[in-house]
């Protein structure tokens, strides 16, 4: 496997999924020492050759000797398949591509409530907002998060009344509307509705995550419901730490956090 050279990447330095796979590139030396330097530097660099808003929302692959640029999936392909010869088949399937490319979108518009930084009011590589790829990816951590929700609840018998899938949707689409009316009650400029509901699914996200392996566990052995519940309450807790640093990087107020935790208790009121 060869480095490819003479290409540069431009990167956001404060993306973490950014940072983490073009440095593999490095590591891996599908890129060479000097594969990649940051948006910032690049569109100065470039500026000529260089499609700014384009590659805000697609990642720019520059071709240093002719000045050629390519951007998102096919940057990355162009990556892997130099490294990779027999996979070079993949950029003529034109069904998969399609596909790549959407995937690819769906995760850059998103990538900056997917993935929180402290800098976050002061980047200047921020993607477009898409509300079609916002609102999917609002949809889709909503359902998984329901789905996992649902399927824990069942480790809780005798804790707990009996869920279904109805009342989990409610539930979960219920704190999206609850927040939103709050956010939108405040009117403060300072604050993207889509931004915090985009973090605060994130946010929702992990915490199912984190019972994954819980109840791959009771697949296998068969736990009290009282140890099932602290572990909950655990991931309940670890949830809300991390709510509260999302919060403190879009630099929304801080209560946010707690009307976040008020809506769940009013919803334990109902259920019990």
């Amino acid at each position: 496997m060869k480095s490819l050279h003479n290409h540069t990447l431009l990167y956001d330095t404060d993306c973490p999924l950014c940072s983490t796979y073009t440095n593999a590139f490095i590591k891996t030396r599908l890129l060479d020492s000097t594969g990649r330097i940051t948006y910032e530097k690049g569109v100065e660099l470039y500026a000529g050759n260089i499609d700014q808003t384009r590659a805000r929302n697609e990642i720019a692959l520059v071709n240093t000797a002719t000045g050629e640029v390519k951007y998102g999936i096919e940057s990355l392909l162009f990556i892997i398949s130099s490294g990779f010869p027999f996979l070079q088949k993949i950029s003529q399937n034109k069904i998969l591509i399609a596909l790549l490319k959407k995937l690819y979108a769906f995760v850059s518009f998103n990538r900056k409530v997917i993935a929180t930084s402290a800098n976050y009011t002061k980047q200047t590589c921020v993607p477009d907002f898409n509300i079609y790829y916002r609102l999917l990816y609002i949809l889709i951590t909503a359902l998984f998060t329901s789905t996992v929700l649902l399927k824990y609840s069942y480790m809780l018998k005798g804790l707990v009344p009996p869920s279904n899938m109805i009342r989990e949707y409610m539930i979960c689409f219920g704190q999206i509307v609850f927040q939103t009316v709050i956010l939108l009650c405040i009117r403060s400029k300072k604050i993207l509705v889509f931004d915090y509901v985009g973090n605060m699914m994130t946010v929702s996200l992990i915490g199912a995550l984190l019972l994954l392996p819980m109840l791959l566990l009771n697949h296998l052995i068969v736990l009290s419901p009282l140890i099932n519940l602290a572990f909950f309450f655990a991931v309940v807790l670890f949830m809300f730490l991390h709510h509260k640093r999302r919060v403190r990087n879009l630099q929304a107020p801080f209560w946010l956090s707690y009307t976040w935790v008020l809506y769940r208790c009013l919803v334990l009121l109902f259920i019990l």
